[in-house]
């Protein structure tokens, strides 16, 4: 919810104040309740709430006849801390004293003094010991509301029933709203505005490396998080399309050929601001009831450190430049009547790198029992492993830092397509 004034102009720096719910339209409006200033707003609910209560035990005691609204109510916060306080000044009175308990009223068992006092207790030594056994007071029971004293009222029901009678089912309190308070209501004009509650904020770093994975902000009253060294930083990703050109079919992704040798572009594009080395590793067949034959062309290769911004945005010139230099004639997923050949990639750019991947799809015939969901589609796992050189600050060093090689594997699953059925 947000604080908002009431005044027209806006400033009001003397105005009332006002909590606001943007989704519902509910305000302090509809239980009677206005702030004299934006801050602080826990304190002032909590002393408006008091004072209410005030005003209806005063009606009550002078038996003044109530309207349907005023129940007899009696804060259940002043209600514990009453009864609170007469049980302990009942306990320090009637209770003997404990060897076994400090001056605050707690038990200590971690003092030496205390076990002391437990080793006279069995040997019968000291003055605990020698002590004779006396009949403790009985300890009798709060007498009146100043005591914590809670009677019994037939006429808060009777009131309440009353009150159900005429603000019907719209003035009760739901379930929901019952859970979020902090003491039991009734109705929706006892529902107070609750406090968010308080969590940790814990920050979380690599195992391995420990930098700082998550932090949140410093900020107490902000509740946002700073991800960094997130996954999507460091993992390359890899885009796989159907290879395209004059020579070649085009390749229907949900009818793959059977028996055939299908040829996919694989682009890999390195996140990182540093050169790294990939190896591709892929099983000679897929797993699954009906396998299909897997080849990759170029199983290693280097790709280059990532650009920045403008260079990502002038992406086809930089392609065009780095594949110059490196020889490679940039394609765009066209063929134009080349052949993949083997251990060489097929296009490169600035920080991507495009790879060609053969695949025979398996023939699949159907029976009478059918396919089982999914068992025509085409998955190939991908063993993908990474190195690359990182910058690491040495320990007692003055902000030098030393290059170490890193690596990073994982596994990944490509989807193609579905492959073609035949009735067998």
């Amino acid at each position: 919810m947000a604080v908002n004034t009431l005044d027209a102009d806006g400033g009001g720096a003397a105005g009332s104040w006002i909590l606001a719910c943007d989704y519902c339209n509910w305000t302090t409006l509809d239980i009677n309740v206005e702030f004299d200033k934006p801050t602080n707003v826990f304190a002032q609910v909590a002393k408006l709430k008091q004072d209410r209560i005030g005003r209806t035990m005063s009606k009550r005691s002078t038996e003044i006849e109530e309207p349907l609204d005023a129940l007899p109510t009696v804060d259940p916060a002043a209600k514990f801390e009453a009864l609170k306080a007469f049980y302990k000044s009942q306990l320090s009175s009637t209770t003997t004293i404990n060897p076994l308990m400090s001056p605050s009223g707690e038990f200590n068992y971690n003092s030496p003094s205390s076990l002391t006092r437990i080793m006279n207790l069995y040997t019968g030594t000291g003055s605990y010991g020698k002590k004779t056994p006396s009949k403790p007071s009985n300890m009798r029971e709060s007498a009146d509301s100043s005591e914590g004293l809670s009677l019994v009222d037939p006429e808060v029901d009777q009131a309440a029933i009353r009150k159900m009678q005429s603000r019907g089912w719209q003035g009760t309190a739901s379930t929901a709203q019952q859970t979020e308070q902090v003491y039991p209501v009734r109705f929706l004009d006892d529902l107070w505005p609750v406090p968010t509650l308080l969590r940790t904020k814990k920050a979380k770093r690599c195992r391995s490396c420990r930098h700082i994975l998550v932090k949140p902000e410093t900020k107490i009253q902000s509740t946002r998080y700073k991800l960094k060294l997130t996954a999507n930083s460091y993992v390359p990703n890899l885009t796989l399309k159907p290879l395209q050109g004059p020579s070649v079919a085009p390749v229907n992704l949900e009818s793959l050929p059977a028996s055939k040798p299908t040829q996919f572009l694989l682009v890999v594009k390195n996140p990182l601001f540093v050169p790294i080395k990939v190896t591709l590793a892929t099983p000679a067949q897929t797993p699954g009831r009906f396998p299909s034959h897997v080849t990759m062309l170029c199983p290693q290769f280097e790709i280059g450190a990532n650009l920045d911004v403008w260079d990502d945005a002038l992406g086809a010139e930089v392609g065009k430049r780095s594949s110059k230099l490196l020889k490679v004639k940039p394609a765009n997923g066209q063929s134009e009547g080349r052949i993949a050949e083997a251990g060489k990639v097929w296009d490169v750019g600035g920080n991507w790198t495009t790879v060609v991947v053969e695949v025979v799809c398996a023939r699949i015939q159907t029976q009478e029992g059918g396919l089982e969901e999914d068992e025509d589609v085409l998955e190939i796992p991908v063993f993908v492993r990474t190195e690359f050189e990182a910058e690491v600050t040495e320990t007692g060093s003055k902000g030098d830092s030393a290059k170490e090689k890193r690596e990073l594997a994982y596994w990944c699953v490509l989807g193609i397509g579905r492959i073609e059925t035949t009735q067998g």
